[in-house]
């Protein structure tokens, strides 16, 4: 009987043919969150709900999102109790805008890559500013990168088999935050370089607002299907996907402005401490 040789350089060859990750170009993913926020949190300026101080939101939101993504657009439909949201990227012209619905209004902001930018170097100034405050006080602590851990375990979610990873990051303030994420290993969202739509395997960028703001999914080997978060606080988020389509048709007109909306460039509400989505709600 003849003996069958493999040499290294082959079985490298043929694990990385195995192990590729499919690129997707083109993809519409539904997904549900559901959120718990902390007592007494209120996003308005003040204190505690119902002292005149902010709006009042419940105390647990049920949010489905449906996302459209192409090379040169993006789209985020989300629905809830407490309002809609709709947020367009138009990589082509470098812009985004932002859509909002609640209240009985209908306003939003439109903002550039330039304007983006610019956000990023404000809040990295900012962060700069708290962490020499904090050594001033003889408070330091290390930056790391998200440790990601990857666990033989499988689930069933949206009809693939999704596999176990426990991601842990550190806070501004010090403190380590570990999330479950289970990834699809099929395939990834194909990244796109833009200051204002920009998205790694669709943890980057505007998708954090429909994935959420778990660092290191862009480092995923696969797609993120569901998650869970959790603070000291009281605070939970816990997403999962509903429906994938990969290689999907999209046209151009799905991504298109609807009419109806006070729309202002984000310069002109913007404030510091997110005070511009603020005084969107209470105009």
């Amino acid at each position: 009987m003849k003996k069958i040789l493999i040499t290294p350089l082959l079985m490298l060859v043929s694990i990385c043919l195995f192990a590729q990750i499919k690129l997707v170009d083109n993809a519409i993913i539904k997904a549900k969150t559901e959120m718990t926020f902390p007592e007494n949190f209120n996003p308005g300026r003040g204190g505690a709900p119902g002292d005149g101080g902010g709006f009042s939101m419940p105390r647990d939101m049920e949010t489905t999102s449906t996302m459209y993504y192409t090379p040169n657009f993006m789209k985020v439909e989300s629905a809830s109790d407490f309002g809609n949201n709709i947020v367009i990227t138009d990589r082509l012209n470098k812009k985004t805008t932002t859509l909002i619905e609640a209240m009985g209004r209908k306003t939003g902001f439109y903002s550039s890559d330039a304007d983006e930018q610019a956000m990023k170097v404000k809040s990295d100034s900012l962060r700069e500013l708290k962490k020499d405050s904090l050594k001033a006080m003889g408070l330091t602590f290390k930056e790391s990168k998200p440790e990601i851990t990857y666990v033989e375990e499988t689930k069933k979610i949206a009809g693939y088999t999704c596999k176990k990873a426990i991601i842990k990051s550190k806070g501004q303030n010090g403190e380590t935050n570990e999330s479950v994420v289970w990834y699809n290993p099929e395939f990834k969202i194909s990244p796109v370089s833009s200051a204002a739509g920009s998205t790694q395997g669709f943890g980057g960028g505007r998708g954090r607002m429909m994935m959420g703001g778990i660092q290191g999914l862009e480092e995923l080997e696969g797609f993120p299907m569901e998650y869970e978060i959790t603070r000291n606080n009281g605070f939970m988020i816990h997403m999962t996907v509903l429906k994938v389509q990969t290689d999907a048709t999209i046209e151009e007109k799905i991504f298109e402005i609807p009419k109806g909306y006070d729309l202002k460039p984000m310069s002109s509400i913007q404030g510091g401490n997110g005070e511009g989505m603020r005084m969107i709600f209470r105009q």
